[in-house]
C-alpha cells in the first residue's frame, strides 16, 4: 500500500508544479506599450520652405507702375541714366553682389531692382501695396478677380514654385516691355480672390519671380 502511495505523491507534486509554472511562466514576452502613453511630437509640423519677404521699414511711395518702368524708373536705364533719377544707391539689399538697390526701400522688402554685370537695369519689382498699376490701380494685396476686370485679356496662370503662379498681359511675344503678376496660389487652386504678391515690369521677358542669390 505504501508502495502505491509513493507514486501518487510524485504525481500530485508534478501537477501541482505545473499549476505553478502556468501562475508565473518562466519566460514571458515584453509587455506592450500603452496606447496612452505620450508620444513625443515636435511643436511645429515642418513644412516646405517658402520665400518670405519682410515688411518694408517705412511706407512705399505711391509709384505708378506702367509697362516697363515703376515711377521715374525703367527697365533698360543704364548707370548713368538711374543715376540722373537720384532713385537708387549702389550696394545689395536682398542677395550679395548686387549692384543697386531702391533708396526707399534700404532692405528690399518692398521694392526690388534686377541689373546686368554692366549695371543696366533690366527687372523692376514690386512686392508691398502702395505702388499701383496705371491701368486699373491694381497693387500688392489686389486680387486675381481685379486683375482680370482691369486686364481682360490675360494669360492663364502657370506654376511658378513655393506654392505660386504667374500671369501676363498679352505682349511679351512681340518682346515689347510688360508686366508680370505673381499669385499667390498654385495655377490649379486660383480663383478670383487669391491675391496678387508681386508685381514686375521687365523688357520683354519673364520676370524671375523666384530666383536663387
Amino acid at each position: 500500500m505504501a508502495r502505491l502511495l509513493i507514486p501518487a505523491v510524485a504525481l500530485l507534486l508534478a501537477l501541482t508544479g505545473c499549476s505553478s509554472d502556468g501562475d508565473e511562466p518562466r519566460s514571458t514576452p515584453s509587455p506592450t506599450r500603452s496606447s496612452s502613453t505620450p508620444t513625443p511630437t515636435p511643436s511645429t509640423t515642418p513644412s516646405t520652405p517658402t520665400p518670405s519677404t519682410p515688411a518694408p521699414s517705412t511706407a512705399l511711395p505711391a509709384l505708378v507702375i506702367r509697362p516697363g518702368s515703376i515711377g521715374d524708373a525703367r527697365v533698360g536705364m543704364t548707370r548713368d541714366e538711374w543715376a540722373a533719377t537720384g532713385l537708387f544707391a549702389d550696394g545689395a539689399a536682398i542677395c550679395e553682389g548686387e549692384l543697386i538697390h531702391w533708396k526707399d526701400d534700404p532692405d528690399g522688402a518692398g521694392l526690388r531692382v534686377l541689373t546686368d554685370e554692366d549695371a543696366t537695369i533690366t527687372q523692376l519689382w514690386v512686392t508691398a501695396p502702395g505702388p499701383a498699376t496705371e491701368h486699373g490701380g491694381i497693387q500688392v494685396g489686389s486680387t486675381y478677380g481685379d486683375l482680370r476686370a482691369a486686364f481682360t485679356s490675360l494669360t492663364q496662370p502657370v506654376d511658378d514654385g513655393y506654392d505660386q503662379s504667374s500671369v501676363y498681359p498679352p505682349g511679351e511675344e512681340d518682346g515689347l516691355p510688360y508686366f508680370g503678376f505673381l499669385l499667390d496660389a498654385p495655377a490649379a487652386e486660383v480663383t478670383d480672390d487669391t491675391p496678387i504678391s508681386a508685381i514686375a515690369v521687365t523688357g520683354g521677358e519673364p520676370a524671375y519671380f523666384q530666383f536663387d542669390c
